[in-house]
């Protein structure tokens, strides 16, 4: 739990290096549009990330210093627009396309700031070969937004590394009701009519978290007489809880289940489903999934599909698995969730 608020508080940093970024653009903006001098604070500002070397920057709030400001936002959106298309070109998905962008804008950003120098240069060297009077001056309120948009890049890039991209819970279909891992409570099933056998709504539900597999306590889910599988019942934000309170975050039935045909896992009946699916296509593309970030993991016999495949400390992690026995019959499908919060 701590290691999960403190990812918190990281991502908090951060929205506030992006807000105080905005209020520094829409400021400058401000002093240009009403002709007001530069504030002192943003001079202090300069000064300090720019840290010990010569101060080439001039304390000037202008129409060229919006510019510089302009042209970077704006080269920094078409880069990220062509590698997006490029990327989408090549059969990226969607947002497997943005969550690729979202880990090269810190890499984005230098890229642009050494072309920008290397103009400057080039504009230097020209006007002294051609002995044009004047310069290129280096605006500190345009330096002070642009490193700014640097530091949040480079601290985004770090988190879309450590923490992953968020992906779509997966939905079961339990005949005509609807189960989301992770999400969906033991409530939301008692008043569709299922029952957890030999359990009470009132049951305490205890979660050791001794096993980063199965979180909770393992029950057979029941209607009618009928069983529907395994599901895990999780305390979500304690040790222990009432059962009517848990949450799902696991779910089980066997290949030989009599109600089989009943189950649809993101809307794919997994009764019509043979091992041929599994050996000949891409799992994703057997349950018409697109997520951002995903990893296959294909044996003879097992068949496993993650996605959010980073630290699940902040987004949840999604597995399923389709198992099978070597004549090629169903053994069992698992759907589960992984989250720090229920692990300590």
């Amino acid at each position: 739990m701590g290691l999960f608020i403190a990812v918190l508080f990281f991502h908090f940093i951060i929205f506030i290096f992006i807000g105080l970024t905005i209020f520094m653009y829409f400021k400058l903006r401000s002093l240009v549009k009403n002709n007001q001098e530069l504030p002192l604070w943003i001079c202090k500002l300069g000064d300090i990330l720019k840290g010990r070397e010569a101060n080439p920057y001039v304390n000037i709030a202008d129409d060229c210093a919006l510019r510089e400001v302009h042209i970077f936002l704006l080269s920094m959106l078409l880069i990220n627009g062509i590698v997006f298309i490029v990327l989408r070109q090549r059969g990226y998905y969607v947002f497997s396309a943005i969550y690729f962008c979202f880990k090269l804008e810190f890499l984005f950003t230098v890229i642009l700031l050494m072309l920008g120098q290397l103009l400057k240069i080039s504009i230097f060297i020209l006007r002294v070969v051609k002995k044009i009077s004047g310069g290129y001056l280096n605006y500190a309120p345009s330096h002070v937004i642009m490193t700014m948009v640097v530091i949040v890049s480079f601290m985004f890039t770090g988190t879309m590394f450590v923490t992953g991209f968020p992906v779509k819970p997966v939905e079961i279909q339990i005949a005509e009701s609807r189960l989301t891992i992770g999400v969906t409570k033991a409530s939301e099933l008692l008043k569709e009519g299922f029952q957890f056998y030999n359990k009470k709504p009132d049951d305490k539900i205890i979660n050791y978290k001794d096993n980063r597999l199965y979180y909770g306590e393992l029950v057979e889910l029941t209607r009618n007489g009928q069983s529907y599988g395994t599901v895990s019942l999780t305390p979500t934000w304690k040790a222990s809880d009432k059962l009517k309170d848990c949450v799902i975050t696991y779910y089980n039935i066997s290949g030989t289940g009599r109600q089989l045909s009943a189950i649809k896992i993101n809307n794919k009946n997994i009764f019509k489903l043979k091992y041929s699916d599994f050996k000949n296509n891409k799992i994703i593309d057997v349950f018409s999934l697109k997520p951002a970030d995903y990893r296959e993991q294909m044996g003879y016999y097992s068949f496993s599909l993650q996605m959010q495949t980073h630290s699940y400390v902040l987004w949840k992690r999604y597995t399923i698995e389709g198992k099978f026995h070597k004549n090629g019959d169903p053994y069992q499908y698992e759907v589960r969730a992984q989250h720090i919060v229920w692990e300590w």
